[in-house]
């Protein structure tokens, strides 16, 4: 049995869909009214619900609309994660402090597909819109992506190029990253590898030709493996050793960091491995975020945490804070914890817990229920009394 009966406002819904699909730039309100033929408080009023489910999205209160991210996560794939991927990249607070577009892309097939970006503030900036499709030997990405496949997948999708591909493709593998140079751009990707090593998703960094001096480019290339690593981890995996790679970089001898290089290392999205002695005598170790601020390490335990009970009486305390891809940089602080009462803490114990959510999970973790919680929380501060910054091999 068949049904002839259709449902207007389905229709009305997938038209504003395909209307914004073909639209490189965006639409206004103006123009989908005209478009569409739509009333304007029809047109609003679809355009609210699809917004409240960010399948269309707003560059501000009177911006252009267009095609939102929870549209891709519709694609298959999703099984992978990348309805919480989107979520993760569009909330992480470092991404938005990248000058120039960051985009999040998916592979279908020999595609590149550009699922969401964050767009550049400044004049002259590249601009993607979610469901733009490249050919994936022609995008950073697209490499990055299919350097995860194996051979006769990648033979499948492309066999004309295959056995030209490969060797770029090992390359890759090796440094866990890559560079490309176009006409009017250079595009610089890293994998996002939910299990730790399988690429499911790509970081891309879009420069302007003009902007992209080899210093620039290289210093982008650092907080983009960053940010991959940090979705990563944000995503579930135990590590983030893209393909399993072990770098071709040259890991150079131990060297010391100055002052300077170890607070910018401070900074980064680390966690800390701090090291106490139980009442026992025995060492006791345990992962934890941190906030550094003040030249001193401010950290939270939970209400049954063990360890807070081995460090309140003021007990000397070690820290290690490392990446892991070169340079290998590490940071080494031995000092004391001390408790800290809520009102000596800027912001509070709340509004400590609030950052170390937003630092370690993205914008918006700070308004989940878990971390509004402070009823046997405590905080420590960490007074270094030395602090050892050095990259490269050994210790």
């Amino acid at each position: 049995m068949t049904y002839s009966k259709h449902v207007p406002a389905a229709e009305r819904t997938l038209r504003l869909l395909e209307v914004l699909a073909v639209a490189t730039d965006g639409l206004t309100a103006a123009e989908l009214i005209e478009q569409l033929q739509l009333s304007r408080s029809s047109l609003f009023a679809l355009l609210n619900t699809l917004k409240a489910h960010h399948y269309v999205e707003q560059d501000d209160n009177r911006g252009r609309y267009r095609l939102g991210a929870a549209l891709w996560t519709l694609l298959p794939g999703r099984q992978h994660g990348l309805g919480p991927l989107i979520e993760a990249f569009q909330n992480d607070v470092e991404l938005g402090m990248v000058s120039e577009t960051v985009a999040l892309a998916w592979l279908d097939g020999a595609d590149t597909v550009m699922i969401a970006q964050r767009e550049s503030r400044q004049p002259v900036r590249a601009v993607y819109r979610p469901g733009e499709r490249r050919a994936a030997l022609d995008t950073a990405a697209g490499l990055v992506l299919l350097a995860g496949l194996p051979p006769r997948t990648i033979e499948l999708h492309l066999p004309r190029q295959v056995y030209e591909v490969l060797p770029l493709l090992s390359h890759i593998q090796q440094t866990g990253w890559t560079q490309t140079s176009h006409r009017d751009t250079v595009e610089l990707a890293a994998p996002v590898c939910v299990d730790g090593v399988q690429p499911v998703a790509a970081l891309l960094v879009n420069i302007p030709g003009f902007r992209a001096t080899p210093e620039w480019v290289v210093e982008l290339a650092h907080p983009l493996r960053q940010a991959a690593a940090r979705l990563s981890y944000r995503m579930g995996a135990p590590v983030y050793q893209p393909y399993g790679w072990v770098s071709s970089e040259p890991l150079g001898p131990k060297t010391p960091l100055d002052e300077a290089e170890v607070e910018q290392f401070l900074q980064g999205p680390w966690s800390a491995r701090l090291a106490c002695v139980r009442r026992d005598g025995a060492p006791h170790v345990i992962p934890l975020w941190y906030e550094w601020a003040k030249r001193c390490m401010w950290v939270t335990a939970s209400p049954d945490a063990y360890w807070k009970t081995y460090v309140a009486g003021g007990q000397q305390v070690s820290l290690s804070i490392d990446e892991p891809w070169p340079p290998l940089r590490r940071a080494l602080i031995t000092g004391h914890a001390e408790p800290v009462a809520s009102v000596d803490i800027p912001g509070g114990l709340a509004g400590l817990r609030r950052r170390l959510a937003t630092r370690y999970l993205g914008q918006g973790a700070e308004s989940r229920s878990e971390f509004r919680q402070t009823t046997g929380w405590q905080a420590f501060r960490i007074i270094p009394h030395k602090i050892t910054g050095l990259q490269g091999l050994g210790l």
